[in-house]
């Protein structure tokens, strides 16, 4: 199944054509559901920035939007105010202020000198293996806000990706990518948007 996504990915990267993947049915309470949500991108001042009035309309209604579908049992963002505003504005709308909020450093904008550095790998490693996979295994349903370069590591790691295609994948920023998976965090299905541009590539993993 991993293999059939990856392939979609790299075609959604090319054709921008939404794609949504299912394998098999299983019982909702036997599957989690796992939501990563890229914020705006933000090109300096990160740590200060604010949402701009037309960005929190926009959190708004993503918000409204999934009360009508989804309901997480725990909530990751990084420690950045403009994020973990993304993060409420969402969880108020869905009338979920109340579930357990992660916010961790570790989940902060990757920067270039992050990507040359690759410091940043280990810990998103480490956190992914030790904290979200965890929970996720203990049948809970997830939400993740974080930035672009972040969610596109973590699908790497979700689907075993290569270094040379996940850098073939574009995230776009505000919008969502879905996956349905079991406690073995197999993907039974997976939901991702429409890329308004080309990809951009990053040198290497």
């Amino acid at each position: 199944m991993k293999k059939i996504i990856i392939f979609f990915l790299l075609i959604i990267a090319i054709t921008g054509n939404s794609e949504i993947i299912k394998e098999k049915k299983i019982l909702r309470k036997e599957t989690m559901e796992l939501i990563l949500v890229c914020h705006e991108k933000i090109q300096s001042d990160f740590e200060n920035i604010d949402l701009s009035p037309s960005g929190i309309e926009a959190v708004k209604q993503l918000g409204e939007k999934m009360k009508k579908n989804y309901s997480f049992d725990i909530a990751y963002t990084s420690n950045l105010k403009f994020a973990n505003k993304t993060l409420n504005y969402i969880l108020e709308e869905m009338n979920e202020l109340e579930i357990p909020i992660n916010k961790s450093e570790t989940l902060n904008m990757i920067t270039r000198k992050d990507l040359e550095g690759k410091n940043v790998f280990g810990s998103l490693k480490s956190y992914w293996k030790s904290d979200i996979s965890k929970n996720l295994k203990e049948g809970k349903n997830i939400l993740i806000v974080t930035d672009e370069d972040t969610i596109r590591i973590l699908i790497k790691y979700l689907l075993d990706m290569s270094d040379r295609d996940i850098q073939n994948v574009y995230i776009p920023i505000d919008n969502t990518f879905y996956f349905e998976v079991d406690k073995n965090l197999e993907v039974i299905r997976a939901e991702f948007p429409i890329p308004p541009k080309f990809p951009e590539r990053i040198d290497e993993f």
